[in-house]
């Protein structure tokens, strides 16, 4: 199976690492050091080369070394990728992305060529947070599996926009909104039409996952979406919320408003299920997505685990460790002690220190 492989990180400004050039092994590579070294931080440069954004902040400022003038991240890549070159230049109010001198956008096509896989403290919000914290799961999923889903929720994205700027004036006229229903409709059935499958496609891997980490118990991974059917089955649901979404002035039914429900044993887990119990359900959504995310793009996608002993105990970090023995993919892993990551096979050791790296040898 082909693999996303990062062959060299070279990092200019970027946070607090001034200059930094890494050839990561193509398995495992494991950084190591005190916190607030810089370990997320290269993380962090490897996630913005395929996502193109920071998963910490909105704000590139935050991601320029002090006084610096801008940031660079610079990317050569192997395996089905060899001879590839991503660049990601960051100003303050600006952000240019090149692959092999040529300017790239926000695009399917990219996020599907450099799928990720990131786990890191914050994702534990999966289970525990609010809905908005498992769309952004399954719409970031999405984005790397369906090259037209980019295009497509941004689209429905600006017209919802559009919409709720009617009804937050107050008392619209129906027929103001009718041209905007027409196009939620369309884009909304599409949008939960995909999500549903691959929600459907994750869930098979997503059991398989529990039951191996839990050492039993059943559990599920179900979409809810407020409006299901075609486009004729969306207009009538505006229509019948139409009071309501003026009352509030803002639209209630469509994908923005969606939810993911994951049950462990029949029960919600968010209630019911104690933290060891969340933290098993966010690990398999994790390997799901991986699993799911590798059969959709054709190649397995690059692994980034930020400070994971930290959230899993001794025995959900061996099944994370089984289970990125038996992927094949390559994988980086930030911990303070790096006694804690029990990988054998081939592995690069790497410890930081304000902002600088060193390789360690045995």
């Amino acid at each position: 199976m082909d693999r996303v492989q990062l062959d060299e990180l070279t990092l200019v400004n970027f946070r607090n690492i001034q200059k930094a050039v890494i050839q990561p092994c193509s398995r495992f590579n494991v950084i190591s050091g005190q916190n607030g070294m810089g370990k997320t931080n290269l993380v962090e440069a490897v996630y913005l080369l395929g996502a193109l954004r920071s998963f910490r902040t909105t704000k590139r400022s935050e991601l320029i070394f002090h006084d610096a003038p801008k940031a660079k991240i610079k990317g050569r890549f192997g395996s089905l990728l060899a001879g590839l070159n991503c660049e990601v230049d960051i100003e303050e109010n600006s952000r240019a992305v090149t692959a092999d001198g040529k300017r790239v956008s926000a695009s399917g096509h990219h996020f599907q060529m450099l799928p990720m896989v990131l786990f890191h403290p914050q994702v534990m919000e999966l289970v525990q947070g609010s809905p908005d914290a498992r769309r952004r799961f399954i719409d970031r999923a999405l984005f790397q599996a369906d090259v037209s889903y980019p295009s497509l929720f941004k689209s429905y994205t600006r017209v919802i926009a559009n919409r709720n700027r009617i009804l937050k004036d107050g008392l619209p006229d129906r027929r103001a909104l009718y041209p905007f229903d027409l196009q939620l409709a369309e884009l909304g059935a599409q949008l939960v039409r995909l999500r549903y499958d691959f929600i459907k496609l994750m869930e098979p891997f997503f059991i398989e996952a529990v039951t191996k980490i839990s050492d039993g118990g059943t559990a599920s991974m179900t979409y809810q979406p407020k409006i299901e059917g075609d486009k004729d089955a969306f207009l009538k649901a505006l229509d019948a919320r139409f009071q309501r979404d003026c009352a509030l002035r803002y639209t209630t039914g469509g994908p923005q408003s969606d939810d993911v429900l994951f049950t462990l044993n029949g029960h919600e887990a968010k209630k019911f299920g104690s933290q060891g119990q969340q933290r098993t359900l966010v690990l398999a959504a994790k390997i799901a997505e991986t699993r799911a995310l590798t059969g959709s793009t054709g190649r397995i996608p690059l692994l980034l685990f930020d400070d994971v002993s930290s959230e899993l105990d001794k025995g959900r970090n061996r099944h994370l460790f089984e289970f990125l023995q038996g992927m094949g993919g390559q994988v980086f892993i930030t911990t303070t002690h790096r006694d804690y990551i029990h990988i054998d096979g081939e592995r690069k050791d790497f410890a930081v220190e304000a902002g600088g790296f060193e390789l360690l040898t045995e």
